[in-house]
């Protein structure tokens, strides 16, 4: 009988220290699942800021599209005005023809029309330069604004 209960003490003993070891392990364990939690509440926390951020930024642009909107709009209005000003208080002829040709150049930027008269008035600049003689090496050729002569001295 004594080893009936030596046994049941041995498993009970067993037992109790295998879940006071449990509960050691998980405490441990369990901290790193606190370090998540607020890892997740990081994480949370900065897509709230990015998402807070994303609507600033589509405001902005939503506003400054409407702004330069109405600064079109207003210089419009001034470029009426000035056309119909200059057709009324210019009395010379070549003086209101040449007012009319700005004006009409600078409308048809304005608008975004293109026509020949205000095409040939206005040129887009070149991003290069252009060359004296069609055989002459452009500027990006690979041996542009190399000096032959000196290969050759070096070479003998």
């Amino acid at each position: 009988m004594e080893t009936a209960n030596l046994l049941w003490m041995t498993g009970g003993l067993a037992f109790f220290t295998g879940l006071l070891m449990g509960m050691v392990i998980n405490h441990l364990l369990g901290g790193s699942r606190t370090g998540s939690s607020q890892l997740r509440k990081q994480l949370d926390k900065a897509e709230a800021e990015l998402n807070e951020y994303k609507e600033k930024v589509a405001d902005h642009f939503s506003t400054t599209a409407h702004l330069v909107n109405r600064m079109t709009e207003s210089y419009r209005d001034v470029h009426e005005h000035m056309a119909a000003s200059a057709n009324e208080l210019c009395t010379d002829e070549l003086t209101r023809q040449r007012l009319n040709d700005a004006l009409l150049s600078s409308n048809t930027l304005l608008s975004g029309n293109s026509d020949e008269k205000a095409s040939q008035a206005v040129e887009a600049p070149k991003d290069y330069a252009l060359k004296s003689d069609p055989e002459e090496a452009g500027t990006l050729a690979d041996n542009f604004g190399l000096d032959n002569t000196k290969k050759a001295v070096n070479n003998a």
